[in-house]
């Protein structure tokens, strides 16, 4: 039994990679694909093959007992079949799609890829979702496309952190009277980068960011001489500041939870750390991380990165010789780098 199912598995990958093949010379990857004879592929339906059976047993009925009215019904019918064929190709042919390659999302968050239509007529029942997709809950179903620009998302539900590729999209139509089914396979080099969940942190967040060794001591100094740190500006507060920095008067005033920030607090360059983070499992820590950079880009502080572990043969996590450092600096941008990097570490390059 073990033997039958080893080589029922190795002829299913046998043929889905010349499958693969032979779309990747059809139909190339593309940000672009207009719909046509060459990468429409269209078969009849299990209704189509019944109706085809049907036809053929009413013909060799109406043969065996030289029967005219029964042998021009199986024509007729025939030629509903042939014409429901053609009909079917040019309800999906001359369609030109597009989309973007990239998108980012959270992990366990639903992610959507815009499909732009361009139609030169009147398309129906139009059918998307990702090839490589088991489950079609998440099937965007479009029942007329009309002439011109149309737009449709399409949802992807990644769970787990990386830069995922999602391979082709299909595209398919039972139009009409649901005889044949017209498919075609696009592929538009989708890229999913997915980051952490966001964990809340309970701890302190200053006994999670380091100060760079430098600057703490020029801060020391200058300390020293001026006696006075200069206030600079009020900021959103953020989970686990010290009490002390709360504004309490703009929260009085119902201005919301604010806390203050100095001048020499404004030279301070603040590290987070990957191997500062409270867990032993490295999943846990990127999620920890992703919050700490979430909330101060939201308060527009200047932040750097530090990627020092990663995770040994025994699953347990290391630190790291060569650690991934992303400079200190704020903005949408820099949030952007950040995330991306966590999302791109991969404890299975450093082993």
């Amino acid at each position: 039994m073990n033997i039958f199912n080893t080589a029922k598995q190795k002829f299913k990958k046998f043929i889905s990679k010349r499958v693969d093949l032979f779309l990747s010379r059809r139909v190339p990857s593309n940000f672009q694909h207009k719909l046509s004879s060459r990468n429409i592929f269209i078969m009849p339906t299990r209704f189509g093959f019944a109706y085809l059976l049907f036809d053929i047993l009413l013909f060799l009925l109406g043969t065996n007992y030289q029967n005219n009215i029964i042998l021009m019904l199986s024509y007729l019918l025939a030629s509903l079949f042939i014409s429901v064929m053609l009909h079917s190709f040019y309800n999906f042919s001359q369609l030109t799609l597009s989309s973007s390659a990239k998108q980012f999302t959270f992990a366990k968050q639903l992610a959507h890829f815009p499909i732009n239509i361009k139609a030169s007529k009147t398309h129906f029942d139009l059918n998307f979702h990702l090839a490589e997709q088991v489950d079609l809950s998440n099937k965007v179903k479009f029942d007329q496309c009309k002439l011109g620009e149309n737009k449709i998302l399409l949802p992807v539900l990644v769970v787990s952190r990386g830069v995922h590729n999602l391979g082709r999209v299909k595209v398919f139509s039972e139009y009409s009277l649901g005889l044949f089914i017209t498919w075609a396979m696009l592929d538009f080099s989708h890229q999913l980068v997915v980051f952490p969940q966001p964990k809340k942190l309970n701890l302190n967040q200053n006994h999670l960011a380091e100060l760079d060794d430098f600057e703490q001591q020029s801060n020391m100094s200058r300390h020293v001489t001026s006696g006075v740190d200069d206030f600079a500006e009020l900021k959103n507060y953020i989970i686990g500041e010290s009490q002390a920095r709360i504004a309490w008067k703009q929260l009085a005033r119902g201005q919301g939870k604010l806390s203050k920030h100095y001048q020499n607090q404004q030279g301070n360059l603040i590290w987070l750390k990957l191997s500062a983070m409270p867990s032993t499992q490295l999943e846990t820590k990127l999620c920890y991380l992703c919050f700490l950079i979430l909330e101060y880009s939201k308060s527009e502080q200047c932040f750097g990165l530090v990627l020092d572990v990663v995770l040994s043969a025994e699953n347990n996590v290391i630190s790291n010789n060569q650690p991934i450092k992303i400079a200190p600096n704020s903005g949408y941008q820099h949030q952007q780098n950040c995330l991306i990097a966590l999302a791109e570490l991969n404890h299975t390059k450093s082993q």
